[in-house]
């Protein structure tokens, strides 16, 4: 997905394990290779004074052209990974990243009418949905998975993250607890209109500290049927019927003591229902 969550800050880490450091420590370590390479061969296999140690160190750091591209090769790569270290330590909310990967597409699709100004309230309609103590159960689960797939760079890999069974499993979990909670159709979905329509007046910063926001950052927000209707279908794309085989559906049967048709399929019909209405 897309900078579908942020937040936090985290303080980097500055005994070598950090995404920057391995990658700094890298560039250093191959500045100073070439460095002793550059004494082995002045040297000749015979012992070298530290002047002569010093004038080869300043032809190093002076050297022409070859060198100033190593530099700024080195300059921009370190540039690029802190950028990208910075972006992933404001990924907290893994869970609220898998449950939006299914229609991160529609962030970015002019007309969609799904923008990521929604994300906020529909997060807190998830939530409202699953309850908090099984809301907190799920994140911590994605947190645990997602600490599975960071690779040496100390990034992770989003797409093995979303790839995984476990992941795969909190995801139905979710959609599970939608649909179910859609069961009666029009009064949620006039809810959760209601909700996705809402500007809060104020942001946390912590679980029990919140700061007013200023008049002119109190700006409505409008979410229609439509743009509900956009967001549903792609979310609930993975659990179609016929993405369903044998093996799948047992397995689900087994864990939700239901058939995919019989949690899913009333949804389904009243969302096309509904989109028919509203002209999808």
């Amino acid at each position: 997905m897309a900078e579908a969550v942020g937040g936090e800050t985290e303080t980097v880490s500055v005994q070598g394990k950090s995404e920057t450091g391995i990658h700094c420590r890298s560039m250093v370590g191959m500045a100073m290779r070439g460095f002793l390479e550059l004494v082995e061969m002045a040297a000749g296999g015979k012992p070298i004074g530290v002047e002569q140690v010093r004038r080869l160190a300043d032809s190093y750091l002076n050297a022409g052209e070859s060198m100033t591209t190593f530099y700024a090769k080195g300059e921009a790569r370190c540039e690029q990974i802190f950028a990208l270290a910075a972006i992933e330590r404001q990924r907290r909310d893994q869970l609220g990243r898998l449950i939006a990967e299914g229609f991160a597409h529609l962030l970015d699709q002019p007309g969609s009418g799904i923008e990521r100004k929604h994300l906020g309230q529909f997060f807190t309609a998830i939530r409202l949905m699953l309850g908090d103590e099984l809301h907190d159960q799920l994140k911590a689960r994605c947190k645990l998975i997602a600490e599975t797939h960071r690779g040496p760079d100390n990034l992770i890999d989003w797409p093995a993250f979303h790839a995984d069974p476990r992941a795969e499993t909190v995801l139905d979990q979710v959609l599970v607890a939608i649909a179910r909670s859609f069961r009666r159709f029009d009064p949620r979905m006039d809810w959760f209109l209601i909700l996705m329509h809402s500007s809060p007046s104020s942001v946390s910063t912590s679980s029990n500290a919140f700061v007013p926001k200023r008049p002119e950052d109190k700006a409505s927000r409008t979410f229609s049927e439509l743009q509900a209707v956009r967001l549903f279908e792609a979310l609930f794309a993975r659990v179609r019927p016929d993405t369903f085989d044998e093996e799948r559906t047992a397995r689900f049967v087994e864990r939700f003591g239901s058939d995919p048709q019989s949690v899913f399929g009333p949804f389904f019909v009243a969302l096309t229902g509904l989109g028919n209405r509203v002209g999808r």
